[in-house]
């Protein structure tokens, strides 16, 4: 009896099922502009195509190198990008509290164009103390001190990134920041080693950070390299969503993920980036 009553509950299940065709258009691929315009570099852009959400790739690959791409500075015309090594980009450095667009056309795609105002940029002052006194177990300890003046005129967001050089092996690498300060608490380190806040804490202030620093740590004479790239809320939501998203698998173990943009008639963010470095050795 059992096994009758088995086989009468597949089937009415199966009896459950319908299929539904669905009449969906056809997909219409998209330009993506992605890029930052940092201050303290030359412009560069990528150009991309959007594929169907369930194909990540095909035999003609993504990029697009036959696109023209044309930067606007305030209004004119700088000229068009050059292709090199997969990217667009022009021998010129963006000028802080500037606006431009940035025009994009490809055959058989219509046009995209995304547009960005460069932040303005803000007083940093840093300084490092050698040696001020020992560690619980004896090692001599130094401290990095990084002074930044908020701009209160506006809600600006900040990625902040301290890297030191290691003269032994001649190579950069990211401090290990170690902090109590508020802007760091339960602020998970991006994958590069920085960290992203904004000023609701210190707006419109002066924020003073401290960081001891075992000078084991940095041997020979201690060089730091502190950047504070300062930018809209925008691309500080971005940024967080481009990390998370690869720090939780880049699709392959999570979902895909709708991400801001700021390109109309296409897709992709190109962000405004004042940034403020400073050198101490």
């Amino acid at each position: 009896m059992k096994y009758f009553l088995y086989s009468l509950c597949i089937l009415l299940a199966s009896s459950c099922v319908k299929k539904i065709d669905l009449d969906l258009p056809a997909y219409s691929s998209k330009l993506v502009v992605n890029g930052e315009f940092d201050s303290d570099t030359t412009i560069s852009v990528q150009i991309s195509r959007s594929l169907p959400i369930m194909q990540t790739s095909d035999s003609t690959g993504y990029l697009l190198q036959n696109a023209t791409v044309t930067i606007f500075e305030n209004g004119v015309s700088l000229g068009n990008a050059s292709l090199f090594s997969g990217r667009y980009v022009m021998n010129k450095k963006p000028v802080v509290g500037a606006s431009y667009d940035v025009e994009v056309s490809a055959p058989n795609y219509n046009k995209a164009k995304a547009s960005l105002k460069m932040p303005n940029a803000i007083p940093v002052v840093a300084s490092y103390d050698s040696f001020i006194g020992f560690d619980a177990d004896g090692f001599e300890v130094g401290q990095l001190t990084v002074s930044m003046t908020d701009d209160p005129s506006t809600k600006n967001y900040y990625k902040f990134f301290i890297r030191y050089y290691s003269a032994g092996i001649s190579t950069w690498f990211p401090l290990d920041i170690v902090s109590n300060d508020v802007v760091f608490l339960n602020n998970e380190k991006l994958g590069d080693g920085s960290y992203l806040f904004s000023d609701r804490t210190f707006s419109g202030k002066t924020k003073t950070l401290k960081f001891n620093i075992e000078a084991s740590s940095v041997k020979g004479t201690p060089k730091f390299e502190i950047s504070i790239k300062t930018f809209n809320e925008d691309y500080f939501n971005y940024l967080r969503q481009t990390d998370d998203y690869s720090q939780s698998g880049n699709g392959f173990s999570n979902d895909p993920v709708i991400l801001r943009t700021n390109v109309s008639n296409g897709l992709g963010m190109v962000g405004g980036v004042s940034n403020t470095k400073k050198l101490l050795k």
